[in-house]
């Protein structure tokens, strides 16, 4: 049985008047299919996105879209109503989309529950940025779409969060397209990596697979490019050679062999390998201090909530410190106490005399918006100090990927990640002993996280950093300190923070008091169900459980490395995994059908 597509965009270009997004790029979206998008910023991902939604028309080509295909899309991000609260954010949204009243009280009741939220009348405008994530995620799955379009949905979440998202695109029946750059997501979701960059001829790059499988596709697909280039680089150099020998253009066959040579050039020239990359390199002060930052026994409440204590670490030249824990967990408030602006309750902290930290925060508020960029890179002249070497503004701008007529716009009107460029600009043209980020990752393209992660790695100082982007962490880190109700937990990397939290959670316990609190909250009657039934549904949660336990096993088995090279053992897993989500969908459907049952014969 073949896949139906859902989408098919036929040799389409977007073109913004003052440069061009994309030009003949084709794609089909299949039912059930997992597509994540990637490329450079500015490449048209998001575009893209709005197209397929039908938000944004093409300059040319053409959009089929299968017959009443009901696609959502959610947007990098999603504006609600602050006023309202999460309960009726939710019910409005799936009124718009046409829901009747029943499933709009069913579906708002069973997403918000599966997104942890417990309290459904608190307001918008007090949630974290990661919950109004959530909340807009609840809302695109609670709306059973043939298609979920996201931008950038692991922006703001915690990696609780992005590992309940990736959950739950799992156990999603339609199809899901994707823009994002978190190498680690794209990995876990992907069925299908597709690059939008016009260096490609036609202006894409797809592979099959997870990201591992595109890195190693896309080595592939350049080394044979780069043959093609210099077999057509040769012919190229023997047809111009023999059209400057003045040969008379008079017969057929010359004016034949002059077509064919001008063809050949012009499809060298359409032939583009090199990407242009940020050039990222942090100065350091070359100190010989062995121990840069000593904390011995620290503890930090705020508001009589104890965050973290007994936390004891020494932080050396040479060392890449994770930080990793859920939202709210402290990790930014003990970079406030390492940064010196905050006094932890107890504790020693020893710091060495003269230490130049360079400090980049998430909310990037050492950028004036108001300024322009060449006041934020060289605030009193027109060029910039690097180790002590004057560098023209309009030059040091340009390795971080700015134009010259960037300089004269004002911060405000910069994007993300053009904003975390000029914030790692300013911190590069310090000599540093340490430098601490927090979430540096956000809105930075692939190219520029793998160049940041390399200037990391290179660094003589050391680097503390938090961030949720377990690609990272896992590539570079040296050591990790995990946050977790307020135990202080310290790991060699990655991967070790990762088998101790799976050892601590309770993430069954957790989501059976997630069942049992939207069972409550929608139970507002008595119930009349028969003997049998109410027995059925009172272990029904359990049962969702056990079998969302089984998935996500499979989930894992099918991630290890020792099975991603055995397509036997794959194909038995695959099977598995299907077998196992219509068993979850098909205890949701008869969970609900019971929770209706027994609303409508209350009493």
């Amino acid at each position: 049985m073949t896949n139906p597509s859902l989408i098919s965009l036929q040799e389409i270009t977007r073109d913004l008047g003052t440069r061009k997004l994309f030009a003949d790029l084709s794609l089909v979206i299949y039912s059930n299919d997992r597509v994540v998008l990637i490329g450079p910023n500015g490449a048209g991902k998001s575009s893209l996105l709005k197209i397929i939604a039908g938000d944004e028309g093409v300059d040319s080509g053409d959009v089929h879209q299968k017959s009443g295909v009901r696609i959502t899309y959610i947007p990098q991000a999603e504006k609600f109503d602050g006023k309202c609260s999460v309960g009726q954010t939710i019910e409005r949204y799936l009124e718009a989309k046409g829901f009747d009243e029943s499933d709009v009280f069913r579906l708002s009741s069973v997403w918000l529950g599966r997104s942890g939220f417990e309290d459904f009348e608190q307001l918008v405008q007090n949630l974290s940025g990661g919950w109004k994530k959530r909340l807009a995620l609840a809302c695109g799955f609670a709306s059973e779409p043939d298609l979920l379009l996201l931008d950038e949905p692991t922006n703001h979440l915690d990696i609780t969060g992005i590992e309940w998202l990736e959950r739950e695109i799992a156990g999603f029946r339609g199809a899901v397209v994707t823009v994002s750059h978190d190498r680690w997501f794209i990995e876990q979701v992907a069925k299908r990596v597709v690059e939008v960059n016009l260096c490609y001829p036609s202006g894409t790059f797809a592979s099959e697979g997870g990201y591992g499988d595109f890195l190693e596709r896309r080595v592939q697909y350049l080394e044979s490019l780069q043959q093609m280039k210099d077999s057509l680089s040769n012919k190229v150099r023997r047809e111009v050679e023999w059209l400057r020998a003045g040969v008379k253009a008079r017969t057929t066959k010359s004016k034949s062999r002059i077509q064919r040579a001008h063809e050949m050039i012009d499809t060298l020239a359409d032939i583009k390998l090199d990407q242009k990359k940020a050039s990222l390199s942090f100065g350091a002060t070359e100190r010989k201090t062995k121990e840069l930052i000593k904390l011995e026994n620290v503890a930090y409440s705020i508001e009589g909530t104890k965050l973290f204590a007994d936390l004891s670490v020494c932080i050396r030249p040479g060392d890449v410190l994770g930080i990793v824990g859920a939202n709210g967990s402290g990790k930014t408030t003990l970079l406030s106490v390492i940064l010196g602006n905050n006094k932890p309750e107890s504790g020693k902290i020893k710091v060495a005399k003269g230490l130049r930290i360079g400090f980049f925060d998430q909310a990037r508020k050492a950028l004036a918006h108001d300024t322009t960029l060449k006041e934020a890179l060289a605030p009193d002249s027109d060029s910039v100090i690097v180790k002590g070497v004057p560098i023209h503004v309009a030059a040091w701008a340009d390795r971080f990927l700015f134009s010259h007529t960037q300089l004269s716009l004002p911060i405000s009107s910069l994007s993300g990640g053009e904003q975390a460029r000029a914030l790692l600009a300013i911190i590069m043209a310090q000599e540093l002993d340490v430098l601490v980020f927090d979430e540096p990752t956000n809105d930075l393209d692939i190219q520029t996280l793998e160049v940041f992660e390399k200037a990391c790695q290179e660094f003589d100082g050391a680097v503390v950093l938090v961030t949720h982007d377990r690609y990272m962490l896992n590539r570079i880190a040296t050591s990790i300190i995990g946050i977790a109700d307020v135990q202080i937990t310290h790991c060699a990397d990655y991967r070790q923070w990762e088998s101790i939290k799976l050892e601590k959670s309770d993430d069954i316990g957790q989501r059976a008091k997630k069942s049992k609190e939207v069972s409550k909250q929608i139970e507002k009657k008595k119930t009349k169900l028969s003997y049998m039934e109410q027995r059925e549904l009172d272990g029904m949660e359990d049962a969702i459980l056990v079998a969302e336990e089984a998935l996500s096993q499979i989930s894992e088995e099918i991630g290890l490395p020792e099975n991603a090279a055995n397509s036997k053992k794959l194909v038995e897993l695959s099977t598995k995994l299907d077998s196992a989500r219509e068993h979850v969908d098909r205890l949701y459907k008869r969970w609900e059908e019971l929770e209706e049952l027994r609303r409508g014969f209350g009493v």
